[in-house]
């Protein structure tokens, strides 16, 4: 078999498993969604918690941004006191006047220990 026929036919391959993976109410360009923390714990914010080092501190506010496509949002958060910190959040399709919930542990050890369930909602 040629390397050409090789080529063409692998790319062929290669965009039908593109196009139709995942691809189920995506097609057009993605759309921009941001939310606005809420609560945590289902405590509204800000809300006071400890750190590793057992210091007592309070998320003010914070931001989880994605697209409708799903593939990862980015969460912001603010302390009352100053600091922010973020995190990748993986497989997160946020769609428009939607809320988010979810757990999640931040590394951060000027930031709360252990997983918290944040809450997140439309502007």
């Amino acid at each position: 078999m040629p390397a050409c026929f090789r080529r063409r036919t692998l790319t062929a391959v290669f965009l039908v498993v593109a196009t139709s993976a995942g691809c189920s109410d995506t097609s057009g360009p993605s759309v921009a969604v941001t939310l606005n923390l809420y609560s945590v714990d289902g405590v509204l914010v800000p809300v006071a918690l400890k750190t590793p080092g057992g210091k007592t501190v309070s998320i003010g506010s914070g931001r989880l941004q994605g697209t409708n496509r799903g593939f990862a949002c980015g969460m912001s958060l603010q302390l009352v006191e100053g600091p922010i910190t973020a995190i990748d959040v993986p497989s997160c399709r946020l769609l428009t006047g939607e809320e988010k919930m979810f757990s999640a542990a931040l590394s951060d050890s000027r930031f709360p220990a252990g997983a918290h369930t944040y809450r997140f909602v439309p502007r």
